[in-house]
């Protein structure tokens, strides 16, 4: 029993499972780069918290900075007011196993962890990682999810352009059950300049933060000052994914917002089952150019049939 008290301190603090992979030749991030410089940089390795006191913070397998063409950050990591937060990652965070309650979002709960595990491939405009989802909450830690990012950069005149794939597998013998919730999932936190409201949010729609929280647009746009001059990010859901058009959690004050399926209701991801999750993002300089944007998710969406998927 002591020696399952120590292991399970040992999964709170983001100690256990450690991933070997990180050892000699695996690099601590891999960064892919458009025509004018850096586009983006994955995190491999773990990011400690800024907090001593509280490790749980620290992380790994996430996006972070996210770059326009002329060089700004778009993306925060660890803002002071959600430290679980971190630039562009994925993260359920009312999750049932056994009747458990666990949450892979918010680190401060200490009840689901998110990590990188491996760099199954990095080349030219493209990288594949593996990462997986832990319940520590369980009699022994186990392991709930595996997940493949296959991220893409795309080639485009003005804007940094790159596509993201998420493949999720239920790796135990039950399903994991998914709760209804008003946010999670694919988050994008905005630039730490944009904090107090110092950025705007807009929809395919034309809405704002007001009305277009819980809508289900085509994308999402976030907009501000960074370094002295007006710049972006805009993330776009394929019409394939689950519950296409997916609705949104747009804050009402911070800069950060996701696209949440579970605001429609429970779901479940079963067992032997693959959970696609398929987005576009675009960093811009410049003010926001609603026209531009709806050109991009169109060659995006391509011929995809645009219905809703079954429900699970």
């Amino acid at each position: 029993m002591q020696c399952q008290r120590v292991l399970r301190a040992a999964v709170l603090a983001g100690m256990l499972l450690a991933p070997s992979v990180l050892r000699g030749a695996e690099p601590d991030s891999l960064t892919l780069r458009g025509s004018s410089g850096p586009l983006l940089r994955y995190n491999a390795a773990y990011v400690e918290s800024p907090q001593a006191n509280a490790p749980w913070y620290g992380r790994s397998g996430f996006i972070h900075p996210i770059y326009t063409p002329a060089g700004r950050i778009v993306t925060d990591d660890f803002p002071a007011d959600h430290l679980h937060q971190h630039g562009l990652m994925f993260a359920w965070t009312s999750a049932r196993i056994d009747g458990r309650h666990v949450d892979f979002w918010n680190s401060g709960q200490r009840s689901g962890i998110v990590e990188h595990v491996e760099t199954v491939r990095s080349e030219g405009d493209s990288l594949t990682v593996k990462l997986r989802h832990i319940d520590p909450t369980a009699e022994r830690p186990q392991v709930v999810l595996q997940e493949i990012w296959q991220i893409r950069r795309v080639e485009h005149p003005s804007m940094n352009v790159f596509d993201l794939v998420s493949t999720q597998q239920c790796v135990m013998d039950r399903p994991l059950q998914i709760a209804q919730y008003h946010y999670g999932a694919l988050c994008v936190r905005g630039a730490a300049a944009w904090m107090d409201g110092r950025a705007t949010m807009q929809t395919s729609e034309g809405k704002d933060r007001a009305d277009g929280n819980y809508s289900r647009p085509n994308w999402v746009a976030m907009v501000g000052e960074v370094d002295g001059a007006a710049c972006g990010i805009a993330a776009f859901g394929h019409p394939n994914n689950f519950r296409a058009p997916q609705p949104v959690r747009l804050h009402p004050e911070m800069p950060y917002f996701c696209f949440a399926p579970m605001v429609g209701g429970d779901f479940e991801i079963a067992p032997g089952e693959d959970y696609v999750s398929r987005f576009r993002f675009a960093a811009f300089d410049g003010p926001l150019n609603p026209e531009q944007l709806d050109l991009l998710w169109n060659e995006f969406a391509g011929d995809a049939r645009v219905e809703t998927q079954a429900e699970r």
